[in-house]
């Protein structure tokens, strides 16, 4: 029986918070397709829910599904930036567990991502002022206070003055909170203060659930604590002695600078009539070309959308044939995951950012999981091997789209090449 479940509203958030226990030497394993249990018990089962963009109803069901009768401790993961069910499906862990208080804390200093005066921040910018405001499910407003008001709960906001006093101080706060069940919003501007929260939190009988990003999960002590996991950690060593394939379908401007970091020769990118008047056949094509890059051992990136003009021809082109943005998006990422499934065969490894195209791809792969590995490339950007299906045993890596250096990308792709690259 694991000792915590983690549940994540996409695939490259459950990776990446998965990877902030598999760090500390609990074996971690994430679901692949949403709900689904794992073949072997780990440490810490790590659920996606794939729930951001569906329905509030959906979105707080599958988290009830997925904690339902769990007795160990549970770890909501939201999105860094908001985006996402994010009131519902907390409200939902909180219902299914019958937790005692919901501890909120989704920054991410490391990050840039901070809650100052209850005021969620992006690199030093409301959230509301970022281009994640603009997201199909994008947060109402960037004070958590007033965003967790939409619960039938009580919320209590934790300011600044309060948390950097220490465990003393913020256990005293949650402790007048009571009797009531609540929500506590924390402000934090640094990464000790994370660690002042999941203290204080782990310092009650009480039954707790924790909502939040990376940084917060990284904190939280692990019931049980072993030097000794339960799984074998996954080798990582290439599968052939091709190049790394990365399949990326995020357009946020972060990955777009990424992307105009890597040589011009490493990327392929899909024409948007053709992609999306049969988004099949293109990705077969677009995966046939690709194999002939790979086996000559060059890594390659395919890409729907390899710069900010890219991204408005294809909506263009889409709105030309009457597609809604919702079907030009689906459209790209069967493209996506259809080239990836050609290709993968001769790739040494697997990258993928985006998290509904990372769960494309793996689903068209056939994986029911990722076993992490605790190794990582850079800062949440996590390694992990694919169990089931044709692939595996083959090394991932995944990253969310909003964050990483220029450089992040050829890293990710170095770290998976083969020795004889």
């Amino acid at each position: 029986m694991p000792r915590v479940t983690v549940v994540a509203d996409d695939l490259t958030g459950a990776t990446d918070t998965g990877h902030s226990f598999a760090v500390r030497g609990a074996a971690t394993r994430v679901a692949v397709r949403p709900l689904e249990g794992a073949v072997v018990d780990p440490n810490v089962r790590v659920v996606n829910t794939d729930s951001r963009y569906v329905d509030p109803r959906t979105a707080a069901d599958r988290v009830t599904r997925a904690v339902d009768g769990f007795d160990g401790l549970v770890y909501g993961k939201v999105d860094s930036t908001l985006r996402g069910n994010v009131v519902v499906e907390a409200e939902a862990t909180m219902d299914a567990t019958n937790a005692r208080f919901g501890i909120v804390a989704p920054a991410a200093p490391g990050l840039g991502r901070v809650t100052a005066g209850g005021y969620h921040l992006v690199d030093g910018r409301l959230l509301t002022d970022t281009e994640y405001a603009d997201d199909a499910n994008d947060p109402t407003t960037a004070h958590l206070p007033t965003l967790f008001s939409e619960s039938t709960y009580p919320v209590a906001h934790l300011d600044i003055g309060t948390v950097a006093s220490g465990r003393e101080a913020v256990v005293e706060a949650i402790a007048d909170v009571a009797p009531e069940r609540a929500f506590l919003v924390c402000d934090v501007t640094h990464p000790c203060h994370l660690a002042t929260v999941a203290r204080a939190g782990a310092s009650f009988d009480d039954r707790v659930v924790y909502v939040g990003s990376t940084g917060l999960a990284a904190e939280i002590p692990i019931p049980g604590d072993t030097d000794e996991p339960t799984v074998e950690p996954p080798v990582l060593d290439a599968t052939t002695s091709g190049g790394a394939l990365g399949i990326v379908g995020s357009v946020s401007d972060t990955t777009l600078q990424q992307l105009a970091a890597l040589p011009d020769d490493r990327v392929l990118s899909f024409g948007p009539e053709s992609l999306l008047a049969d988004p099949e056949r293109a990705g077969l094509r677009m995966g046939n070309r690709t194999v002939k890059r790979l086996t000559n051992g060059e890594s390659t990136v395919v890409t729907a959308a390899p710069d900010r003009p890219a991204v408005e021809r294809t909506l263009a082109v889409g709105n030309e044939l009457g597609l809604a943005e919702s079907e030009i998006r689906e459209r790209v990422t069967r493209a996506l995951a259809e080239s990836a499934r050609r290709a993968v065969e001769d790739a040494s490894g697997l990258f993928v950012t985006g998290g509904d195209v990372a769960m494309a791809v793996l689903d068209t792969l056939d994986a029911t999981e990722l076993v992490l590995s605790g190794e990582a490339v850079e800062t949440g950007i996590p390694h992990s091997r694919i169990a089931g299906g044709p692939a595996d045993g083959l090394p991932v890596v995944t990253k969310a789209g909003g964050f990483g250096s220029p450089s992040t990308v050829i890293n990710c792709l170095d770290a998976l090449r083969s020795d004889d690259d």
